[in-house]
């Protein structure tokens, strides 16, 4: 079959394109590929669907002074003699596996070097440009220890002779291709004493879920988008196991009910959220399931199960799956046959079989709140299940009757006098929105807590009286519960008092405690909830300062404490909660935090010579943002001409982001402008989101200023970055509280006529419009008490 593609231009990623780039100060130039989900019919006739896979032959015709790379290794070049193109030599690859055609990848490169480990049967290449190359050591060392634990822990050979690694300019994604993973370079370049502890952990994330991808999508892959989540869900949770595993001291495990579970637990809690399994017919409706829901919430179902079932029963039903279908696809029920016969020969008791139970969770919208309303003098207690939303819309209705948005829900607890033991489980059964536990015997004055360690994919309330005896416990000695569960505490306190279940003075008189906490886990929390405390109080002067002279008061302590150890702490997880800790009490102009930062910023601009030996890595983005908010345009130039200088994407980012917290306007339109490529100082695309976020999140001024920024020039934006002005306008308007803020909106939406998602937009802000009507005067009630 003749045919003929276009080899598109990279403001048009997809499919077979060409990317410019510089390189030693020439332009520079590449092409590759980028399939998923529907774009390999771009690049060669095929029915381009995941279910119908197929052996590749492939065979590149590229310029000699280039090098091609595809999804095996590369069999013999042959030169181009005759065929009217001197100069090329067609490079001919072995026959591929049988595979999907979205994982078909092939990569003309120019002037790439690259690094080379092999190790067993599987020689593994990281290619990157040559000024990049010394930055990706870190992340073949990583990669390699990705690629052997998955081996060791699946019980499943990695089947291809090879493994490259493509790092990428200005691409913002990662892409699983079997046998060639094409990445960004952000997540693969590290510089040791300049990338901060927390990007470092991102990119081993990164690298460990695209190694997952070997097995879950390309050894096995799902029939239909329908379940992305059995690709995106179980890479997202088994790159935590991975890292858990092979880099211990980050504590990927606990983390990742922060990074994942919290996160996408707010997703969740909207009236426009969507259930894990979804169907998808239409092109629009198979490019929208890649989203939070199947990547994170997916994930947090597997971590649930794992938890369900034991964790060796769990990596066995795992080997199981893959071999049962290895080279071949999967649908959900395939997922769930394996683990319930492993579950039946690893005799694990259960009251409903595996499907019966996960399908409540990837089949329902939501999620639930589980209510305790203890009997003290009884010694039981009443689970009550219903969904939790964040806000209701008045023009909607929430049925509940019947088995509509009703969960299995494992019920774990513990006691002041447990805590060392397993948890307590019982079940509340789908058809049941209300059981009793009468064998629940917990004496009246002590406390219980339910949903131990955040296991399950659901939000926990108590009556009043159990919420002061968890509240007096964590005054007295917070270690005596668990880590996780006191993170769970503050995120659960915090969301249930959003949505009108929770007195705010309750969950406030909770976060007190913080004078004693030391872990990162629940400060984390705590800085997530009162983010949104903090933006929406912003147009009140005087309550907005109350709110931060309260939390300058409690997190005090622990900033002294961890300036006194330092950023050379050796322990990652202690210097990323120096870093937090330090850009929220300096953002709250925390006296000492803000004079730190203002001497560690002057003696860089005074000695130029070794910046990574002045501004510690985890601090420099906090340290450039509080230096320039408060001083000059000089401070702003300086960080610009290092951001110029640098060729460590880390610390590009963390000057960017410092230099959007500039209170001069003219300065902020001026990298907005950036952003439109018309200048001579045009940013790459990757930053783009990164500079409009930075802006927007510093201060009202720069909020509104990106918005009309962006109403200014939506088409060009639209045309330029494809999509991701929709999230730009999302992140501008997500502080929306009042109704002239209503009125930009709709002045968008006649100018635009982006339906759908100003009419999301739209609701996020009438539903902060509604917690300024009903939680603003109790909350400055609260912290003027505070004051007298």
């Amino acid at each position: 079959m003749n045919f003929i593609g276009r080899l598109n231009n990279q403001d048009h990623s997809r499919g077979f394109y060409r990317l410019r780039y510089m390189e030693a100060g020439r332009p520079s130039m590449m092409a590759l590929t980028q399939m998923e989900p529907i774009d390999a019919r771009k690049v060669f006739p095929c029915f381009d669907e995941p279910d119908l896979k197929a052996d590749f032959s492939i065979i590149v015709g590229r310029p000699s002074h280039m090098i091609s790379v595809s999804n095996m290794p590369l069999y013999r070049t042959l030169p181009m003699y005759g065929e009217g193109f001197p100069g090329y030599e067609w490079d001919v690859f072995h026959r591929s596996y049988s595979m999907s055609t979205y994982l078909v990848s092939v990569a003309i490169l120019e002037s790439a070097s690259w690094l080379s480990m092999s190790d067993g049967n599987v020689k593994l290449r990281l290619w990157a440009r040559p000024s990049l190359l010394n930055q990706t050591r870190h992340s073949l060392k990583v990669a390699r220890k990705m690629l052997d634990f998955y081996q060791n822990y699946l019980a499943v050979d990695f089947p291809l002779p090879k493994q490259d690694i493509i790092a990428v300019p200005n691409i913002e994604t990662a892409m699983e291709n079997w046998g060639l993973i094409i990445s960004g370079e952000q997540f693969l370049t590290h510089e040791e004493g300049v990338t901060s502890e927390a990007k470092k952990e991102i990119n081993t994330l990164v690298m460990a879920h695209e190694m997952a991808h070997q097995w879950f999508g390309n050894l096995v892959t799902l029939n239909w988008w329908t379940d992305i989540w059995l690709n995106e869900g179980l890479a997202t949770y088994l790159s935590y196991v991975a890292v858990d595993q092979v880099y211990p001291d980050y504590k990927m495990i606990e983390k990742f009910v922060l990074n994942e579970m919290q996160k996408v637990m707010y997703d969740d809690a909207l009236l426009t959220s969507h259930s894990v399994y979804q169907t998808t017919n239409q092109t629009e409706e198979i490019t929208s399931v890649f989203d939070v829901i199947s990547y994170k919430k997916g994930a947090s179902m597997l971590r649930m199960l794992n938890e369900l079932i034991g964790h060796k029963t769990f990596k066995q039903g795992l080997t199981r799956y893959l071999k049962t279908l290895e080279y071949r696809n999967a649908v959900q029920n395939d997922f769930w046959s394996a683990f319930t016969r492993q579950a039946v020969i690893n005799k694990v008791k259960l009251p409903y079989d595996i499907k019966t139970i996960m399908e409540t969770w990837t089949h329902n919208v939501g999620y639930p709140v589980v209510t305790i309303a203890r009997n003290y003098s009884a010694r039981t207690a009443t689970a009550a299940q219903s969904r939790f939303l964040l806000y209701q819309d008045k023009n909607s209705s929430i049925m509940e009757n019947g088995n509509v948005n009703l969960w299995i829900i494992p019920l774990t607890f513990t006691t002041a006098s447990s805590t060392k033991q397993e948890p307590n489980l019982r079940w509340l059964p789908q058809l049941s929105q209300a059981e009793k536990i009468a064998d629940f015997n917990v004496p009246a004055d002590q406390w219980v807590i339910f949903n131990v360690n955040r296991t399950g994919f659901y939000r926990v309330n108590y009556d009043e009286r159990n919420w002061n005896l968890i509240w007096a416990q964590l005054l007295h000695d917070p270690q005596q519960i668990p880590t996780i569960s006191r993170a769970q505490i503050i995120d659960d306190a915090f969301h249930l008092a959003r949505a009108g279940l929770l007195s705010y003075q309750v969950a406030f008189n909770l976060a007190n405690y913080l004078k004693k906490e030391t872990d990162y886990l629940p400060w984390k929390s705590t800085f997530e909830a009162f983010s949104y405390i903090d933006v929406m109080l912003a147009h009140t002067p005087t309550t907005h300062e109350a709110f931060k002279q309260f939390a300058i008061g409690i997190m005090t302590p622990m900033y002294q404490q961890m300036k006194a150890l330092g950023s050379n702490n050796k322990d990652p997880v202690a210097r990323q909660l120096f870093s937090e800790v330090t850009k929220w009490a300096c953002q709250w102009n925390q006296t000492d935090c803000v004079e730190y930062a203002l001497s560690v910023y002057r003696n860089w601009m005074a000695q130029l010579n070794d910046s990574a030996v002045i501004v510690p890595a985890d601090l420099k983005r906090v340290i450039t943002c509080t230096a320039i908010r408060h001083l000059n345009l000089s401070e702003w130039q300086f960080a610009w001409k290092k951001f110029q200088e640098s060729n460590i994407h880390s610390e590009k980012d963390d000057l960017l982001a410092g230099m959007a917290c500039t209170t001069n306007t003219s300065l902020l339109s001026t990298m907005l402008q950036w952003t439109l490529g018309n200048s001579s100082h045009r940013l790459g695309s990757i930053h783009f989101l990164d500079v409009i976020k930075s802006i927007a999140s510093e201060t009202l001024p720069g909020r509104d200023l990106v918005f009309e920024f962006l109403g200014s020039h939506w088409d060009l934006l639209k045309f330029r970055y494809n999509d991701r002005p929709d999230s730009a306008i999302e992140i501008a308007a997500s502080s929306f509280n009042n109704l002239s803020d209503l009125e930009k909106l709709d002045a968008f939406n006649s100018k635009h006529g982006e339906g759908d998602l100003i009419s999301y937009i739209y609701s996020v802000t009438e539903a902060n419009i509604q917690w300024m009507s009903k939680h603003y005067q109790p909350i400055d009630e609260w912290l003027h008490q505070l004051r007298v």
